[in-house]
């Protein structure tokens, strides 16, 4: 026999038997088991006491007299995926498997249209486990394979029973296979390789899985329901992806804002209160928010490099937060960003986000050689989208081309040459550390030479106008003690109704000449809302 046949032969055979088909090496490579075929770690019951067990390769759930509907939970949640299953159910008991379904942390109410329109509502208790359920039936039944809102909505959205093949898909008695597929808003659904249902539905696009045992009341039983062969194939692996964005942070650090929000959810204070703020003393901002009760709004100038200390940065702020490199959080973050559509490098996203009358404010953990969060380029941006300059714990580049950008101004820690390298975007729009101060997404930031405070935007009007009061109250006073009208014991106690009438006296005659909007003097004018 030819030995270079022989040996050909060999490598052919050799090749169909481990790599003929790398698509399919790959499918199966991608397909991970929900059960480890020993134990229930990765599960959890929850809203009933039915039990469940292992009993070789299988999952066994057994009814209890008594119990209402009971799901064995993983403790993953899972968006798009593929699930197959085998499952076989006694003929005398309902079952179903959860997806994308949820587990009440307390007792719910939900307000939903019925199926005749009109608005329904139902509660439900703690730990009840609501969502999409694709049923496990009898043959007689013939929904098998239908997906019904368990605890929700109650009522089934999709169903087999009208479909003459559908329906007789499920067999009493035997094993039935069971393929679910969730992308996006769509729900399809297979019993033993039979098309059942193709759901459009976007109520829930993420949650766990779930087996059932159906409650029984006081019936006889006990009955089983058996699940093998549990596998899943989700790109997610059932890990959430990052928020990147996250407006929900937003709104609990700015819950006592009531006025207009910008699309990330930031208060929308007004441009005239930031115009107004630019002419507040950065101590007086300090004692009026201290003393609403936020203490950790100010960070010196110690330690800082201001690019243009004689210029004031005022505006509403938008965070980011960066971090030391972790290769796998960073990964599913730009997989993540990427998948919304964010372009480039991560340090350039919380430039995208800017709208004009924003400051750009960083946590760069103070990481000057290798971590310069812009350079020319980047701040060229900045300033075209937000008018306004950043404020950077953190390193910048290009220091020379930065100064030429005419209105640019920057407070970092210091420039250097070196590119951004081992560092990570976290977040954008969550609270920050700057030095010692909390900046929220949505504050108003006053830097000046001294130092910088953090606004919360809801004290943003009242630090202006008290500030505009007490601005007058010491203009009026300071040309009086010049001019020996008064002493300093007067100016400085509580004013006689004489001084208080002199002020408004003085204010009528500057009024075009004050440093103080017009109509704010009118207001303070005015016996009604007077506040000096």
């Amino acid at each position: 026999m030819n030995r270079r046949w022989v040996f050909g032969a060999a490598i052919v055979l050799l090749l169909a038997a481990v790599g003929a088909d790398p698509a399919q090496s790959q499918d199966r490579d991608q397909w991970v088991s929900l059960f480890d075929g020993k134990t229930l770690n990765g599960w959890s019951v929850h809203s009933g006491t039915a039990r469940y067990h292992v009993e070789g390769d299988e999952i066994v759930g057994t009814t209890v007299k008594g119990s209402p509907n009971t799901f064995l939970c993983t403790d993953r949640q899972y968006g798009d995926f593929v699930l197959e299953f085998e499952v076989k159910v006694d003929p005398r008991l309902n079952s179903g498997v959860q997806v994308r379904s949820q587990i009440a942390p307390t007792e719910m109410a939900f307000v939903f249209a019925g199926r005749d329109g009109k608005p329904q509502s139902v509660v439900i208790p703690a730990d009840r486990v609501y969502g999409y359920q694709v049923e496990i039936a009898t043959e007689k039944a013939g929904s098998s394979g239908s997906i019904y809102d368990e605890a929700r909505r109650g009522f089934m959205l999709a169903s087999t029973t009208s479909d003459p093949v559908a329906s007789k898909a499920f067999k009493d008695g035997q094993w039935n296979k069971y393929r679910i597929e969730c992308r996006d808003d769509r729900i399809r659904t297979w019993v033993n390789d039979v098309p059942c249902v193709d759901l459009r539905d976007s109520m829930t696009a993420r949650g766990v899985i779930g087996l059932q045992v159906h409650g029984i009341g006081n019936e006889a039983g006990p009955y089983e329901v058996r699940w093998r062969n549990l596998r899943i194939e989700a790109a997610d692996g059932g890990i959430a992806p990052p928020v990147i964005s996250c407006p929900i942070r937003v709104l609990q650090c700015t819950s006592k804002w009531t006025g207009p929000r910008m699309a990330d959810g930031r208060p929308m204070v007004s441009d005239d209160l930031l115009k107004r703020m630019r002419n507040v003393p950065v101590t007086m901002a300090w004692g009026i928010v201290s003393g609403a009760g936020y203490h950790n709004c100010y960070e010196t100038a110690l330690g800082w490099q201001v690019m243009r200390p004689d210029e004031a940065i005022v505006g509403r702020v938008l965070t980011a937060q960066y971090m030391p490199m972790q290769p796998d959080l960073n990964k599913a973050i730009m997989d993540q960003g990427h998948a919304e559509g964010r372009l480039g490098n991560s340090n350039s996203w919380p430039i995208d986000m800017l709208q004009k009358g924003d400051v750009y404010v960083a946590d760069g953990f103070g990481k000057v050689l290798d971590g310069t969060l812009i350079g020319d380029n980047l701040a060229n941006a900045i300033y075209a989208r937000s008018g306004n300059g950043v404020i950077f714990d953190a390193g910048v580049r290009d220091l020379e081309g930065i100064e030429e950008i005419e209105g640019f101004n920057a407070w970092h820690k210091g420039a250097d040459p070196s590119y951004l390298k081992e560092v990570m975007l976290s977040a954008i729009n969550v609270p920050i550390r700057v030095g010692r101060a909390v900046a929220c997404p949505g504050d108003v930031v006053l830097a000046k030479r001294e130092g910088i405070v953090f606004i919360p935007a809801h004290l943003a009007e009242k630090v202006v106008t008290e500030s505009e009061a007490i601005t007058l109250r010491d203009m009026f006073g300071h040309q009086r003690l010049k001019e020996g009208k008064y002493t300093p014991g007067q100016i400085d106690s509580r004013w006689t109704p004489e001084i208080r009438e002199d002020f408004r006296d003085w204010l009528k005659k500057n009024i075009d000449e004050l440093p103080v909007p017009k109509q704010v003097i009118e207001e303070m004018l005015d016996p009604k809302t007077r506040n000096w």
